[in-house]
């Protein structure tokens, strides 16, 4: 995500973005940060968390190809409100999944109307309205693209959606996620995807125990986000390719992925951040075998495509040094993160 509101944390392979009050830091002026940090997803009034005597917050937020992981504390109350206006401006179309870990959360809407304690875990969808009330609160978020669950859940509307504490999936999850947490400093990116996976893969049978029974109509840009991350490998993959898989017209999908800057764009970065994770993984595959993993035909258009997007050589990457790569990191690491805040509509698509 955009580091605005947070320092940027490099030197490891999974980037981290961490957000505290700094040493002589007026509360309004933290708050604004606070508040800045949220901007792509929610509206946060920062004069009504710096009103508050007692007011701290300290959050980590983890920056994978997948999804963002952020484990956070709060002392005092956050108000968070996602409208029809910030949907329109952003066209969010992840899910932000809360795992409390232990404090009050006061949502609307939720299925039961209940308040969120310790233990249970809230879905939201970021394509409809929601305003969130945490207190006093440690909590583990997700945000992730709804094709990165099971294929029976990412058609369904998940908007509320609640695992209670008491499920016995859901101390599991929580588990998983802090240990990703605690752990992600010492992780490679592909050890970090492999964790994720867990977690949601965990998340997606939890919520065939509790979903609706009424389909909604299919998303379209969520089922074309699950077909590119289903056949990544595909050489064929392209929007007509897309497009004849959903029975939709190339117009139609272009348009779902317009403010991303087009479903050209988002295979083409999924495909490069892939590569990005074999390529620094322990296994040292050939680069041949990382380009056909990622969909290129030969390992030349993976270098070509990769030396574009993140102005080095992948066989660079592979043969570089620890020290070496402190450096490849950091180009890496943000070019990920500009992908999220496409991803997110945070910024303009040039």
């Amino acid at each position: 995500m955009n580091a605005s509101g947070g320092e940027l944390v490099l030197g490891q392979p999974i980037p981290r973005v961490r957000h505290e009050r700094l040493p002589g830091e007026a509360s309004l002026d933290f708050a604004r940060r606070l508040a800045l940090s949220v901007a792509f997803a929610f509206h946060a009034d920062p004069a009504r968390m710096a009103a508050q005597p007692d007011f701290d917050f300290f959050a980590e937020a983890f920056v994978l190809p997948d999804a963002v992981v952020t484990r956070a504390r709060a002392r005092g109350e956050i108000a968070m409100t996602r409208d029809a206006a910030l949907i329109a401006a952003t066209s969010a179309e992840q899910l932000f999944v809360y795992v409390v870990e232990d404090g009050v959360f006061e949502v609307q809407p939720t299925w039961s109307g209940r308040r969120l304690r310790g233990g249970d875990i809230l879905v939201l969808d970021l394509a409809q309205a929601v305003r969130v009330m945490g207190t006093d609160y440690t909590a583990t978020m997700m945000v992730f693209g709804r094709g990165m669950l099971p294929e029976p859940q990412r058609r369904l509307d998940l908007h509320g959606a609640e695992i209670r504490g008491d499920h016995p999936l859901a101390r599991v999850i929580a588990s998983t996620l802090a240990c990703l947490c605690e752990d992600a400093p010492r992780m490679t990116q592909a050890q970090g995807s492999v964790v994720l996976r867990a977690a949601i893969d965990m998340l997606g049978l939890a919520l065939a125990d509790v979903r609706r029974a009424r389909l909604t109509p299919r998303l379209l840009k969520a089922m074309a986000e699950a077909l590119v991350n289903d056949h990544l490998s595909e050489p064929a993959l392209s929007p007509a390719w897309i497009a004849a898989r959903l029975g939709v017209s190339r117009a139609t999908l272009y348009r779902a992925f317009a403010p991303y800057g087009g479903v050209t764009r988002f295979i083409n970065d999924l495909r490069l951040q892939h590569a990005w994770v074999l390529l620094t993984s322990s296994d040292r595959l050939p680069l041949a075998e990382i380009a056909a993993r990622c969909g290129y035909v030969t390992r030349m258009r993976l270098s070509q495509a990769f030396n574009e997007r993140f102005a080095m050589q992948p066989d660079a990457v592979l043969s570089a040094s620890e020290d070496d790569r402190a450096t490849l990191r950091e180009s890496a690491a943000h070019a990920m993160m500009d992908v999220w805040d496409r991803r997110s509509g945070r910024t303009s698509v040039g």
